[in-house]
């Protein structure tokens, strides 16, 4: 059975509106076996301002009626309506709009699914059941509006020749009853409208488009008929590649001069999007590492496809909207992973910036669409896309950039105030949680006798739920302290010995080793990269640490990178950690880092009267993590007064 509905030489398409999968098999329809003449469900009182729209296609446009509280209507490469239109002007194909003018036509929620399995299965697969079976909604409207559609055909129909006519599924009923009999034309609207062309504002059109932005990218770039090579993925492929492997843009072939496209070579390829998602969030992951050179592993990104198709499934998709995707890489890596999702998602390229239109912003209550909001918050606020211009600031920010690596002095270096203290405190908490890891070894589950102790086990009591016996904690409370706190972010083992020291063989080659300031500050010894190479403010220099150790009391560590003592070391983590066992004050020593330490160390902490109490990295929020990784150099004192300028 097929989806379309055939009467005498009118076919009839119903589609779903504004979904890229019906604009997109619509276009191949029409380009495989072109009709005489075109048919689409708009008003014809629209005309001449919906054709200006779609002829500046792919620049996005809205036609708005003047006044306030008019009505207005959104021209996007993804409607299936627009997209006929289009096509029709590109075969040179006449082509009518068909529909009634109405006045107060209410937003009708119909019972629309996923339109996904449309590029899966094909369009007949998924509409010739739907047609016959969905009962949409109805207003007392659709009764004049079906007749002018018929109407219309009827007229068309006598002109001779094939007609295609695109309609909404919810119209194909009426319309096909009506046309077996003669209609007249109804009553429409008597006043003409005062219709405007507007170009359609990049910050309205990120929030309202009715498919994601970079969805509507891919489809109008698959559409263009430059003989691209479609973007193909293997059903059995995973749902996200490896960076390195995944393709980032749609290639295209050259093509020979004077050469005209043949009609093959102009059917679009479906844009699918399970295989963009994977693109998206793998480009997405990508500039997160580049702007805060922390790399989201592959489990990571499946674990945000997995989060997305859950969340999806509860809202009744087959695949995740842009909001469904950041909310997953929200919940699964943090805030500023979801802003580049959501600013990478939100990326449509063609934007007029000529003025030649009156610009037109509208949000997305406006435009009668459901609208989530999310609040994603993070320190890259130099990442958000700037929509509004430049101020003098940055500017000036732009000039004076090149004599600030003139200016930097490593002589009189010094830290800033408040990132010392955020590495204090994930100090004292990396101490806590040492001592709670402790303690716990020592806790005790026993039935209850006479007394609670630290409460009741719930999961023990519930196991021996049969035995009707009540289980209590016994958790004591030891006396740990802790002298040093060793942080390795990234071990540095990733070069082979090429002739230099081994210390020195990697980016983390800055070296130092700083004291405390005053009795609250610990001494501290770390490796990083360098500093003066990334300067983001006057006498102010980025980088990132390797590994760092803290130890308690201040005012006693010597040069830790030019000690002798420690030179059986194998890599810097293990210098760090032999530094915080051999300055340590009390006997426990806390080591974070990726691998736990070398039994030999482990041994050799005992016969220093240390334990290492190793806490995997992965068990740290990211959130913490990225708190302490980042840091800014100051090449002086003086400078602190005015750090807080430019460090956000």
């Amino acid at each position: 059975m097929s989806a379309y509905r055939t009467y005498q030489n009118i076919t009839l398409y119903p589609v779903f509106h504004s979904r890229l999968e019906f604009a997109s098999h619509i276009r191949a329809a029409l380009l495989a076996d072109p009709p005489d003449r075109v048919a689409v469900e708009l008003p014809a009182t629209w005309g001449e301002a919906l054709w200006r729209g779609v002829r500046r296609l792919p620049f996005l446009s809205v036609v708005a009626e003047d006044g306030e509280g008019g009505l207005f209507m959104a021209i996007e490469p993804v409607d299936p309506m627009i997209e006929a239109m289009r096509t029709a002007t590109e075969l040179a194909i006449p082509c009518e709009l068909m529909d009634l003018d109405v006045d107060h036509y209410p937003m009708l929620a119909e019972p629309v699914p996923d339109t996904y399995p449309v590029h899966l299965l094909g369009y007949d697969a998924v509409m010739a059941p739907l047609t016959g079976q969905v009962k949409f909604a109805r207003h007392k409207l659709d009764e004049a509006r079906e007749t002018m559609m018929a109407h219309t055909l009827q007229q068309l129909a006598q002109k001779g020749g094939r007609v295609a006519a695109v309609l909404g599924a919810a119209h194909l009923t009426g319309v096909l009853e009506k046309l077996k009999t003669p209609q007249p034309r109804p009553l429409g609207r008597a006043k003409p409208r005062s219709l405007k062309l507007h170009n359609w504002a990049e910050p309205s059109a990120r929030e309202s488009m009715s498919e994601a932005p970079f969805l509507a990218a891919d489809y109008e770039r698959a559409r263009q008929p430059q003989g691209r090579t479609p973007l193909v993925f293997p059903m059995g492929a995973p749902l996200f590649p490896s960076p390195a492997s995944a393709p980032l843009g749609v290639g295209h072939s050259p093509r020979r001069g004077g050469e005209e496209p043949d009609m093959a070579e102009m059917v679009p390829v479906g844009v699918d999007r399970v295989a963009r998602i994977r693109l998206l969030l793998t480009r997405a992951a990508m500039l997160y590492q580049d702007h805060t050179h922390d790399r989201i592993s592959l489990r990571q990104l499946r674990g945000v496809g997995e989060f997305a198709r859950k969340y999806a499934l509860v809202d009744g998709l087959l695949v995740p909207d842009l909001y469904q995707l950041t909310a997953a890489a929200r919940g699964m890596v943090d805030d500023d992973f979801a802003r580049f999702v959501w600013d990478e998602g939100t990326r449509y390229p063609w934007q007029d910036g000529s003025g030649h239109l009156p610009q037109f912003d509208v949000s997305m209550t406006e435009m009668y669409r459901q609208g989530r909001k999310m609040v994603l918050r993070g320190k890259l606020r130099h990442n958000r896309p700037r929509l509004r211009g430049v101020t003098d600031r940055e500017r000036l920010r732009e000039h004076t950039q090149a004599g600030w690596k003139e200016n930097w002095s490593s002589r009189e270096i010094c830290s800033h105030v408040p990132e010392d203290l955020v590495i204090e405190g994930v100090g004292r908490r990396l101490m806590t949680m040492a001592k709670g890891m402790l303690s716990g070894k020592h806790s005790r589950v026993e039935p209850f006798s006479a007394s609670m102790k630290d409460g009741v086990d719930i999961r023990e009591t519930l196991r021996n739920w049969h035995s009707k016996e009540l289980y209590v904690k016994d958790a004591p409370v030891l006396p740990v302290e802790v002298g040093s706190v060793v942080v390795i972010f990234d071990e540095d083992r990733s070069k082979k010995n090429l002739g230099l020291p081994p210390l020195f063989e990697s980016r983390y080659s800055w070296l130092v080793t700083w004291l405390g300031e005053h009795e609250q500050e610990s001494d501290m010894a770390f490796y990083a990269t360098p500093s003066g190479e990334n300067l983001v403010g006057p006498g102010i220099s980025r980088c990132e640490y390797g590994g760092f150790v803290l130890s308690y009391p201040p005012l006693r560590m010597f040069d830790v990178w030019s000690d002798p003592y420690f030179d059986v070391a194998r890599d810097k983590p293990e210098r760090l950690l032999l530094a915080g066992l051999d300055y340590s004050t009390k006997r426990h020593v806390v080591y974070v880092a990726p691998t736990p330490p070398r039994s030999a160390i482990t041994a050799l902490a005992g016969r220093m009267g240390r334990q290492i109490v190793y806490i995997p990295l992965g068990q740290l929020s990211r959130d913490m993590l990225k708190k302490v990784r980042n840091f800014h150099v100051l090449a002086g004192k003086h400078v602190r007064d005015i750090a807080g300028e430019y460090i956000p």
